[in-house]
């Protein structure tokens, strides 16, 4: 369980990194966060618009798994 957590809050991490570098820098910067995916505005905005949603979902599993591993103790 704890191994889950760990991965997922650092999941988490990346991603938000991964959404502030696009907001921040542009569609020039999916060359650094995504070296090996040719890039477009079609693909930059699709990750605008799903990142945020990836964000929230991971939020929610990780205080799902918290608050049932805490009923468990």
């Amino acid at each position: 369980m704890a191994t889950l957590l760990k991965n997922l809050t650092n999941s988490l991490i990346e991603t938000r990194q991964r959404y502030a570098m696009l907001k921040d820098h542009g569609i020039e910067s999916m060359s650094t966060i995504y070296p090996d995916t040719p890039w477009n505005a079609e693909i930059y905005y699709h990750l605008l618009a799903t990142l945020p949603k990836e964000i929230d979902r991971l939020e929610q599993r990780i205080l799902k798994i918290e608050n049932n591993f805490k009923v468990c103790q």
